[in-house]
C-alpha cells in the first residue's frame, strides 16, 4: 500500500475499494430543490440548498437524512412534485404535514385530509343563561367569557358572540357523536297568587358533527314575575335553541314554559294547565276559553285572541303576536331567531315600564291583565282570555329535535343543572 499526498485532486467517478477519509470534513455537492438531479446511482449523497438538508437517491426519489430541522415551507412554497411519505413544517397552518400520493396531509389524519387530532380537550359541558331571570335580553360577550372563564375553548377563536347579542357559538373539537340536551326555561309565576311553576320542555338527541362546526346556541331565561294586583301577569319563558350555523341548519330546541295563572280571577276556565308546560312537540301550547287562538304552524310565533291578553311567544321563524292593549299600553312579543330571541316587555299600567312582567330571552312574551306571556320555541306559545272571568295560563313553547334516539319530556325541565334557578335554561353537550 502507497500513499499520495497532494492538496487538490480533479477526476471524475471515482472509485475507492477501502474507506475514504477526510482530516477535515467531506463536502457533498450542493443542490436547490430545482436544480437537484433527477435521478442518480443509489447511495448518492448531495446536499439540498433550500430544504437544508442532506439527501441521499434511494434509488427512485431523493430522500432526507434528517440532518438539520424538519423542513419548513408556506403552502404556496411546499414541493409542487413531491415525493410519497415527503413531510415538512407548514408555516401558514402552523402544523406538520405529509404526502400521501395525492395530497398533503396533516400528521395523524387519514388519506382522506381528516383532521390531525382534537382541537381542544372535551368531554362534556352545559351552556347557560347567564343573566338572571327575567331578563329580556341576552349576555354580552363579555359576560360570556367571564362565565366560562378556564374552558380550553373559551379563547377567542373557538367560542365567539354568535348573529346576535346573547347568541353563544362554539366549536365542536373533533369528529363524533355528541349527545345535546336542552331544558327550555320556566315561565314566571307571579308573587302575589301565582297558582303554578310552569316548567320548560327537556328535549335531548345524538349528533353527528365533524370538527369546526360552529354551533350557534341560545339559553333560555325565565319569565319575570312581581306583586301585581291581578296575579296574572307574569311573562312566559324563554326556549333553548342549538343550530348549526356551519350547515346552516337547526339541531334541537326546547320550548320554555308559559307563565302561570294567578288565584284571583278566571274561576270559569277552570285552570287549564296542559299546555302550559314546555311541550314536547312541535306545536306550542294554546287555550280555548273565552276565545281559541288560532294554531301557529310549526317554526312560527304564538297567537292571542281576547281583550287584555298577553303577548304570544317567539317562535324560530316569525315573531309572537303583540298582546291586546290595556291602559293604552300593549304588552310586547317574543321575537322569532332573526330577530334576536328577545323576550317581550308586559304592559306598564303597574309596573310603570313592563319590566316586571317580562318574557324570558329566547322569546318569551310579555304578560298583560288578563292572561301572562307565551313561552318561546320552535313554535311560540299562544294566549287568550278575557277580564275578567276568563284568564288562562300562557302556552308552552314548542320543541324540535333531528337528532338520532331522540328523547322529549313535557315540561321535564324543573332541575337547576342551568345552575342560577331551578328551571333556569340550559345546553348540555357531550361528546359520547
Amino acid at each position: 500500500m502507497s500513499t499520495l499526498n497532494v492538496d487538490t485532486i480533479n477526476g471524475q467517478d471515482v472509485t475507492a475499494t477501502g474507506i475514504v477519509s477526510a482530516g477535515t470534513a467531506l463536502k457533498a455537492p450542493n443542490y436547490a430543490d430545482s436544480g437537484k438531479p433527477s435521478s442518480s446511482t443509489p447511495g448518492t449523497v448531495i446536499y439540498n440548498t433550500t430544504g437544508t438538508d442532506v439527501e441521499v437517491w434511494k434509488g427512485t426519489s431523493w430522500l432526507s437524512l434528517g440532518a438539520g430541522n424538519m423542513r419548513t415551507w408556506t403552502t404556496e412554497t411546499r414541493p409542487s412534485s413531491p415525493s410519497v411519505a415527503q413531510f415538512g413544517f407548514n408555516t401558514d397552518t402552523s402544523q406538520a404535514e405529509i404526502f400521501n400520493g395525492s395530497d398533503w396531509v396533516t400528521f395523524g389524519s387519514n388519506a382522506a385530509g381528516g383532521a390531525a387530532g382534537p382541537l381542544f380537550d372535551f368531554n362534556s359541558f352545559t351552556f347557560k343563561s347567564i343573566v338572571g331571570r327575567g331578563e329580556k335580553d341576552g349576555p354580552s360577550f363579555s359576560q360570556m367569557q367571564s362565565e366560562y372563564s378556564g374552558q380550553p375553548w373559551n379563547d377567542g377563536t373557538h367560542f365567539k358572540q354568535g348573529t346576535q347579542t346573547g347568541y353563544q357559538k362554539w366549536t365542536v373539537p373533533e369528529d363524533g357523536t355528541y349527545e345535546i340536551e336542552c331544558g327550555g326555561a320556566r315561565g314566571g309565576r307571579d308573587y302575589n297568587g301565582g297558582q303554578y311553576d310552569f316548567w320548560g320542555a327537556k328535549i335531548k338527541g345524538d349528533f353527528t358533527l365533524t370538527q369546526g362546526d360552529e354551533l350557534e346556541m341560545v339559553v333560555g331565561v325565565g319569565g319575570n314575575q312581581y306583586y301585581s294586583p291581578h296575579y296574572n301577569e307574569a311573562g312566559g319563558g324563554g326556549g333553548s335553541f342549538v343550530k348549526n350555523a356551519t350547515s346552516n341548519t337547526h339541531l334541537i330546541i326546547a320550548g320554555g314554559g308559559g307563565g302561570s295563572m294567578g288565584g284571583n280571577y278566571g274561576w270559569s276556565c277552570g285552570r287549564p294547565t296542559s299546555h302550559a308546560q314546555g311541550r314536547s312537540g312541535e306545536y306550542g301550547g294554546r287555550y280555548g276559553c273565552y276565545c281559541q287562538p288560532s294554531q301557529p304552524s310549526p317554526g312560527n310565533g304564538g297567537y292571542r285572541c281576547g281583550p287584555n291578553t298577553g303577548a304570544g311567544g317567539g317562535g324560530y321563524q316569525t315573531n309572537g303576536t303583540e298582546g291586546s292593549s290595556h291602559c293604552n299600553m300593549n304588552s310586547s312579543y317574543g321575537r322569532s331567531w332573526t330577530n334576536g330571541l328577545n323576550g317581550g316587555t308586559g304592559d306598564h299600567c303597574y309596573t310603570g315600564s313592563g319590566q316586571g312582567n317580562r318574557g324570558g330571552f329566547g322569546g318569551g312574551g310579555g304578560g298583560n291583565l288578563t292572561s301572562p306571556g307565551g313561552a318561546g320555541g320552535w313554535t311560540g306559545g299562544c294566549t287568550s282570555g278575557n277580564w275578567s272571568s276568563y284568564g288562562v295560563c300562557g302556552g308552552g313553547g314548542g320543541s324540535y329535535n333531528s337528532g338520532q334516539n331522540a328523547q322529549n319530556t313535557q315540561g321535564g325541565n324543573s332541575s337547576t343543572t342551568g345552575g342560577q334557578y331551578q328551571g333556569n335554561g340550559y345546553i348540555k353537550i357531550t361528546k359520547k
